[in-house]
């Protein structure tokens, strides 16, 4: 599983007593949070000719991303337990001071705006806040959805409101297992109240990402692969959910309806979603983006991005990085992935080795702008395009 050190929040703070180096040898699962980043150097990464590359903000262990209704950007930070906003009023494309909007909640991941409401799903519940723009700064919350709670691995929940319904994201608790709790492995929908829950798509381990694609209406989703199967095997997915939903086949299958042996001697892959994406194994993807801005040359437009977490269990490290996937008019996928943004691992680095970034959130700015968060570096990044 593509374990971080935000996935164990609480854990970590409960063994503050110990050394890194006793947590390091105890607690296997906290691996990543035992090696250290690099300092963050802009020049080192790389882009297409005519991208530019700046820090929006500081934002430690910066996770999801929504912009305000008024265009502020509002970032979700997992470890503390906050949610803070950073307004940039003078446009100058760096933003001032954080402004706290949220603290003490559960591991605060996925946010979205919604008819003028902020929602934030923690890992046991969403819950809806009347949004004050003038003021910066939220009325009483109120718990619309219960969620899966803490225990077992995955603890990211993400949100998204496509076609009059909320769908919840919510990760497997396990490396490969057979879930009880049917909202786990699973993108769960919803009416936007909260109401009428229902298993929407089942069989994804772990989709962290969820966007809607312009041209097909449908939900599309990232699904992070099961490990210890090799260096190459199986590939991440990025993965079309369809009109209905469906069954992508995860612990039974993965890949190509590829089935998974050591799970099952005669389940039917053949029923599977299929991967609209095939992509490097371990690279972990976490957040995607259909780019529908106008800053961007227009051989950008209707681009899906996708952040590459990074490997954690792989011989030679992979991922750390943002890629770009062309699609055409259909809204369908024209080719493999290629390097968007690229330079936060050296190349030659070894598995135990360091890296400078780590890529986690993308939303489009209402300038154009490509945003993308960074919870290693602690960053929100800036992406812009302009005339080489």
């Amino acid at each position: 599983m593509h374990t971080s050190p935000v996935v164990f929040p609480r854990v970590v703070r409960r063994l503050a007593v110990f050394t890194r180096a006793t947590i390091c040898v105890l607690f296997p699962l906290l691996w990543l949070s035992c090696h250290h980043s690099e300092k963050l150097d802009l020049t080192r990464l790389k882009l297409p000719p005519g991208f530019h590359i700046s820090v929006f903000a500081a934002a430690p262990n910066a996770r999801e991303m929504a912009f305000s209704p008024g265009g502020m950007l509002l970032v979700t930070d997992t470890s503390d337990g906050t949610v803070l906003a950073f307004p940039d009023a003078r446009h100058t494309g760096h933003a001032g001071p954080a402004v706290p909007v949220l603290s003490g909640l559960d591991a605060p991941h996925g946010i979205a705006f919604h008819k003028g409401k902020l929602y934030i799903a923690e890992i046991n519940a969403v819950r809806r806040f009347d949004w004050d723009e003038a003021q910066q700064r939220v009325g009483t919350g109120q718990k619309i959805a219960d969620l899966p709670g803490s225990g077992g691995g995955h603890s990211t929940r993400t949100i998204l409101f496509a076609g009059g319904k909320m769908y919840v994201a919510v990760g497997s608790s396990c490396n490969v297992c057979v879930e009880n709790d049917k909202r786990r492995a699973a993108v769960t929908q919803y009416n936007e109240d909260g109401t009428g829950e229902h298993t929407f798509a089942s069989g994804l381990r772990n989709a962290v990402g969820l966007t809607v694609n312009p041209k097909t209406g449908t939900v599309w989703a990232t699904d992070n692969g099961r490990d210890w199967l090799g260096d190459d095997l199986p590939p991440e997915e990025v993965n079309d959910l369809g009109a209905r939903g469906g069954n992508a086949g995860w612990p039974y299958c993965y890949g190509n309806r590829v089935p998974d042996r050591s799970q099952s001697d005669d389940y039917d892959c053949s029923k599977t979603i299929a991967p609209a994406i095939e992509m490097q194994a371990h690279s972990a993807p976490l957040s995607l983006l259909f780019y529908q801005g106008e800053m961007f040359p227009p051989d950008y437009r209707g681009s899906l991005f996708v952040t590459f977490h990074g490997s954690w269990n792989r011989s030679v490290p992979t991922g750390y990085k943002v890629v770009r996937i062309k699609f055409n008019d259909k809204g369908e996928p024209q080719g493999p992935p290629e390097d968007f943004i690229s330079g936060w691992i050296r190349p030659g680095e070894t598995k135990k080795g360091k890296w400078m970034g780590r890529p986690v959130g993308l939303v489009t700015g209402p300038d154009g702008a490509l945003y993308v968060s960074d919870d290693s570096a602690g960053v929100v990044y800036r992406v812009t395009w302009s005339p080489p």
